[in-house]
């Protein structure tokens, strides 16, 4: 079985219970306290979100649904850029990937 590995929180714990200096000790201890409540949000790319807003409500205003072609072609960016963000709308359930009848047909994107 594989050896599970320690948290830094751990390895603090077990050097701050091998401390002589008690001051020292209350210290770290405190420190390790306010790291376990600290809570982790996930970081927001603001840019990124402020595309995607822009990218949504190109397909809102969109007659039909749009290739990746066509919206970079809108949206002056490269395709790459919109098959990730896509890709991420998509996930989230904000749009849907409809697919071509033929293989060589390309894929296109409406609002869910």
């Amino acid at each position: 079985m594989a050896e599970k590995k320690m948290t830094q929180v751990q390895a603090l714990e077990i050097a701050v219970a091998e401390m002589a200096n008690d001051e020292a000790r209350e210290i770290i201890a405190g420190m390790i306290e306010k790291r376990k409540n600290v809570s982790r949000k996930p970081r927001v790319n603001k840019e990124a979100e402020a595309f995607r807003a822009e990218l949504v409500e190109v397909l809102r205003g969109a007659e039909d649904a749009m290739t990746n072609a066509e919206l970079a072609a809108t949206m002056e960016v490269k395709p790459q850029k919109i098959a990730n963000n896509i890709r991420v709308l998509e996930k989230a359930g904000v749009v849907e990937r409809i697919r071509g009848e033929k293989p060589s047909d390309k894929d296109r994107f409406v609002l869910a």
